[in-house]
């Protein structure tokens, strides 16, 4: 009789104890900046949720589904897989902007709206960020200087009469929030700090004038860094989020994505916050930024010819070369930071970048045109984020890679 126990258990739960249930069908809502996923569970059902990098996996234990690939098409959401692993069901959501433990996707249960089951709700998007507070951190420390004082010029893009792109925030009012919380935490690293503007103000009305007069501010430094946001047309601005970092190259370069830096116990430096200014904005489309659609006379315009052109202070392919590094620690350190969606290291040729004498490049901080990024960037935790990103790759450059004189 002790032989036949086990049996006969297994035949009690296979047919007349817990009976697996079909999972009913998967649900998909287009929402403004996210893709709403919508799973209705029976009463008592678990999950697992699991970030694996391009896919969401999803595993219900006691659930059955007919094994299959679903396509949707959607900026967030690419399709999903259907599979079925002895008594699980799994779904694995094909994430083209990826997913990590802090990024990429939130979840929510609610009750049913029939029945006593519940809903389990997943928003994909990449511009689930991490907002959470950033820990302070001990103070840089050089070691390579041996008492050398290094200079950067901080550019906070647009001000005066040219607000740049327009969304929660006015885009000239984050790019100099951002610009003067770098500008700290350089200083408290031992760094000569120049901004080429501290408040709401031009060097001049027209653009030319103004662009030039930042770039002249860069001779005899080491390092000049615009700070800017972006933005894209309404066609494409609920799919368009991330950082970007330019520096100037050849056209055509295709760009390149570095790794995330690792957040370790004891970063070098410390951040503070402080308010935002100009809040809301007009809800009328603005100019758009250099990373979407580079406008000649807005962004990028050719040197007027009054105005002289700054004399190089080291070769042009030495100039790029270190303005390529000093992207890639800057683009890395941010996305380590904000575990933000991450659009790459690009080449191009906006002013400021072109015509400085010295390594230089352009941060695109995020889109402001994108519904859920552009509240992102109103956010005093994130805008700690990036200035840390930013100010600590900076940093870095100047320890490890920044030529000795």
């Amino acid at each position: 009789m002790r032989l036949y126990l086990p049996v006969l258990l297994f035949l009690l739960l296979l047919f007349g104890g817990v009976r697996s249930q079909d999972l009913p069908p998967v649900r998909i809502g287009d929402q403004p900046g996210f893709t709403r996923v919508v799973l209705d569970l029976p009463n008592g059902v678990s999950y697992q949720i699991e970030p694996l990098g391009a896919a969401l996996r999803v595993t219900l234990p006691g659930l059955r589904v007919t094994p299959g690939i679903q396509f949707v098409n959607q900026p967030e959401l690419a399709g999903y897989v259907l599979e079925q692993h002895e008594d699980k069901a799994v779904l694995l959501l094909l994430t083209p902007q990826g997913v990590t433990p802090r990024s990429g996707y939130k979840t929510m249960t609610l009750a049913a709206l029939e029945g006593d089951g519940q809903r389990l709700v997943i928003d994909l998007s990449g511009a689930y960020a991490d907002t959470s507070p950033l820990a302070p951190n001990p103070a840089f420390r050089f070691v390579k200087a041996n008492g050398r004082r290094f200079s950067v010029v901080v550019d906070a893009g647009h001000g005066g009469p040219d607000p740049g792109a327009m969304g929660p925030v006015v885009e000239k009012a984050v790019n100099l929030e951002v610009a003067l919380r770098v500008r700290r935490l350089l200083q408290e690293a031992g760094v000569e700090v120049t901004l080429t503007r501290e408040s709401d103000t031009a060097f001049s009305p027209d653009k030319r004038t103004d662009l030039a007069q930042r770039v002249a501010l860069a001779e005899g430094k080491h390092l000049f860094v615009s700070i800017h946001a972006n933005a894209t047309v309404p066609a494409r601005a609920d799919g368009w989020c991330g950082l970007e970092v330019y520096y100037y190259g050849p056209t055509g370069v295709r760009p390149f994505y570095p790794s995330p830096a690792p957040l370790t116990p004891t970063p070098p430096i410390a951040i503070t916050s402080g308010p935002l200014d100009m809040l809301t904005s007009s809800t009328q489309p603005g100019p758009l930024d250099p990373g979407a659609q580079p406008g000649p006379e807005d962004v990028n315009p050719i040197p007027p010819q009054s105005l002289p052109t700054p004399t190089p202070q080291m070769n042009s392919a030495r100039r790029m070369e270190l303005s390529r590094t000093l992207a890639t620690r800057v683009l890395s350190y941010m996305l380590g930071t904000t575990a933000a969606v991450n659009r790459g290291v690009r080449s191009s040729d906006f002013f400021v970048i072109r015509y400085s004498s010295i390594p230089a490049i352009l941060v695109e901080m995020g889109y402001l045109s994108h519904p859920l990024e552009g509240q992102n960037l109103r956010d005093s935790n994130y805008l700690d984020r990036i200035s840390y990103g930013i100010a600590r790759g900076v940093l870095e450059y100047l320890e490890n890679d920044h030529p000795l004189e």
